[in-house]
Formats: structure tokens, sequence, C-alpha cells
């Protein structure tokens, strides 16, 4: 019977040709997937990184303890692999399209975050860069009310009566979440795409929805920390933003620029935390800065990404070009590496 040491060791020779026959059908697979397929596959890519890291760790605590780790080291291997595996169709994915090819030409943009974005960005939906940034999350402006308030506001509008298409651009305005477009669209079918009855309950739950995509939020999130870690690199672009864009958020917040933003989230802390010391000062704490900075150098790479998904897709630049204020200068940012040779 074989154990499961000698399974172990025995394990890269025995999957070495089916793994190059895997290989090239994850290469055919991955030219075939759809955007939805894409984006699922990107958030299990990093639901699996999370997994293997625990495992590591898991590992590294019974080495110190002196416990046996075998199972937990097979284990670990297999999801190494498989995590690899993910991360090369995710590659071919990205590859399959220019604009994702572009997007892997930026330091700190890897495969599996070119492989989002293509995922998530319809160009054909996104006019300009305002578009992307609310879809993302990253539109200050952008409140989420919540069902509760909702309901308020729609039941005060419609006062007890039965609304009507002419409602909904009245009731979008003063909910300011998504667009009426979508809006149109979830209250004039169901789930399963038949026509319903617009109703006051269908209204307040289209209204309710999260007005952005919680799954692109969180892949920009993860390339601003991208972008940080790699601002030492001879290569980088963002990262080196990122960090002119902090020190000069320092010092705006030192000359008490955002006093007003301060005072207000003077009253959202408790006295005891670290950021109420700052707050009460006028001034925003470190955290926030560094969030702003981060914000600052996403937003100008996705304005960067539009512009050039934008020509890929209508062969000419988008009628805006998009104007930047650069450090108090009203400065046309060019994409760089693009033209692509």
């Amino acid at each position: 019977m074989t154990t499961l040491l000698e399974y172990i060791e025995d394990d890269e020779d025995a999957i070495e040709i089916p793994a190059k026959r895997l290989r090239a059908d994850l290469k055919l697979a991955a030219q075939s997937l759809t955007p939805k397929e894409a984006r699922y596959f990107v958030d299990t890519y990093y639901q699996m990184q999370e997994n293997r890291k625990r495992a590591e760790n898991q590992q590294r605590a019974l080495a110190v303890a002196e416990e046996p780790n075998l199972a937990v080291s097979f284990l670990k291997k297999e999801a190494e692999r498989l995590e690899g595996e993910v991360k090369y169709m995710l590659g071919e994915f990205a590859d399959s399209q220019p604009i994702g090819i572009w997007a892997q030409t930026i330091t700190g943009s890897g495969r599996i975050i070119s492989a989002g974005l293509v995922a998530h960005i319809d160009i054909g939906r996104a006019p300009t860069v305002g578009h992307i940034w609310s879809y993302a999350g990253l539109n200050p402006n952008q409140k989420w009310k919540g069902k509760k308030i909702v309901t308020q506001i729609v039941a005060e509008y419609l006062k007890g009566r039965k609304p009507t298409p002419d409602d909904l651009p009245v009731l979008v305005q003063l909910v300011e979440g998504i667009g009426l477009g979508t809006v149109q669209r979830l209250v004039s079918t169901n789930k399963e795409g038949k026509p319903r009855k617009l109703t006051a309950d269908s209204i307040i739950s289209a209204l309710s929805l999260r007005p952005w995509n919680a799954s692109l939020k969180t892949l920009c999130w993860k390339i601003g920390e991208s972008f940080v870690k790699v601002s030492n690199h001879p290569q980088d672009i963002y990262g080196h933003i990122y960090a002119e864009r902090k020190a000069w958020e320092q010092v705006q917040n030192e000359q008490g620029r955002y006093k007003d933003q301060a005072d207000i989230g003077l009253e959202r802390v408790g006295k005891s935390t670290e950021a109420y010391g700052y707050y009460k000062k006028g001034l925003l704490p470190p955290g926030q800065i560094y969030s702003r900075a981060k914000r600052y150098a996403v937003k100008l790479f996705l304005a960067h990404y539009h512009h050039v998904a934008y020509e890929l897709h209508y062969g000419k630049q988008p009628p805006n070009p998009y104007v930047i204020d650069h450090m108090n200068h009203n400065d046309i940012i060019s994409p760089p590496n693009w033209p692509m040779a």
C-alpha cells in the first residue's frame, strides 16, 4: 500500500504529462471565458490565495511545535498548484484582449488584476471614466442610502398612490443612488427577465441596491496596495504618483485644508481612539492621508485604462480627454506605454 509520503514524493512525475494536457486545455478554455466566468475565477483566485496563506501559517506553527505536518504540507502543495493553474488561465484570458495586454505593461498590474479589469469593465457602457469610477465605488459623491431610508423617501413622495414610469426619474434624483437606466431595467423585469408590474416595492428594491460593484471596488483596493508595494521599482509609474500625492496631501493636511472633514470625523469616533487626537487638532489621521493618496493613483490609472480601452474599441480618442488636478496644475497626463509597439 502506498503511503502518503511516497505519494507526495512521486507526485511530480505522476502528474507531469496530465499537467501539460491540462495547461493546453486551460489555454483554450481561458480564451473562451465569458466576463462573468472570469469575474468568478478572479474572486476564486484571491480566496485560494488566502487559504494557501493560512495553510502556510499552519505548517510553520506545526513545525515550531515539532508536530506532524505531512498532511498539511500536502494540502498546501496542492493548493499552490491549483492556484497556479487559475493564475495561468486568467493570464491567458487577459492576453486574449488588447486592453488586457496593455494593462499588464503597467508595473503593479499583473495577470490577475488585468484579468479582473477586463472582466468587470465594459467600455461600451462607460462613455467616460466617471462611469468606471462610480461602478468601482470611487465616486465621493455617491451614497448608498440603504432600504430603510429609500423606503421613507419613496413613501413620502408617493403618499400612498400607485407609481407610474414618470415617477422614476424623480425618485432616482431624490435617492441619488444607481442610474436611471439601471432602475428602469430592474423595475420592468424580474430575475428571469420577464416583465412585471411597476410597484412601490419594486422601486424600493431597485433603489436600495448598492450603487457600485463590491468585487471591483475590492479589486481597486488591491490595485492601490500593489502600486504602493512597487513604488521603488525602477519602471514604476503609479507608485511614484502615489508617493508624490501623499507628500502633497500631508502638506495640505498640516495647513488645515481638511479641517471641515476632521470636524465631521470628530463626531464619529470615540475619544479613546488615535484618530480622535488628530481630528481634535483639525487634522486627518495618517491612515486617511494614505487612503486618499492611493485612491488618487488608482483613479488616474483607471482614467488611463478608460482612454486606452476607448481608443481600442472605437478607433479614436475619448471625446473629452481626462484632465486631472495634478498638484493644483490642470494637466492632461497621457497613458503610459501607449500606443503599444
